[in-house]
């Protein structure tokens, strides 16, 4: 009897202090992927070339974390970090986040092109704001998903675009963006877990 006492003890006080649960393993998802041109916000960036990035991506109960790595926009190598807190009350969901954009080869330091963002949605429907830290720049985008096709407005004040995107398969997505007073974006890209 004693010793089922003092095991109980034990647990009751390994609880208490949120002890009781070993730390649970963190796991990362990587992709890769290959796209025609970089598309970024209704404008091709990296003057038309074919881009390749990487993704690692992870999450821990409601915050989301990872690192995208890309070939560029213009020749230039950039990596983004980004992280985010998520949930819902009843059927409407929420984020709120927090990227960095950088690109080594121009000396900027880490937080110099970081935007907070902020999310809502409500079943397939969700709107995105995404506000420059320390600037004015803040760039708006509602979505829509309808099985394999996904439609997207996107508002950034001085100009708006507007996607549809069609997942041929878990890897191949075509997309069409029609920006305002620019030519049709036309991007394919395969994407490759592993």
């Amino acid at each position: 009897m004693k010793t089922f006492n003092k095991t109980l003890i034990a647990a009751a006080t390994l609880t208490t202090f949120g002890l009781a649960a070993a730390p649970a393993a963190v796991a990362l998802d990587a992709s890769a992927s290959l796209a025609t041109s970089y598309l970024w916000r209704g404008t091709e960036l990296g003057n038309g070339d074919a881009a390749l990035a990487v993704d690692l991506s992870g999450s821990t109960g409601a915050i989301s974390y990872g690192l995208w790595v890309s070939s560029g926009d213009k020749g230039s190598t950039e990596y983004d970090v980004y992280a985010s807190y998520g949930g819902s009350v009843g059927e409407i969901g929420y984020s709120v986040g927090y990227a960095s954009y950088n690109y080594p080869s121009t000396g900027t330091g880490f937080d110099d092109n970081a935007e907070y963002i902020y999310g809502l949605s409500y079943g397939p429907a969700s709107v995105t704001v995404y506000d420059e830290k320390g600037g004015d720049y803040e760039y708006t985008v509602v979505g829509y998903e309808a099985g394999a096709y996904s439609f997207a407005y996107g508002d950034n004040e001085t100009t708006t675009h507007f996607d549809v995107s069609y997942a041929v398969n878990d890897s191949l997505t075509l997309t069409v963006s029609e920006p305002e007073d620019a030519d049709t974006i036309v991007v394919a890209s395969y994407a490759l877990p592993f």
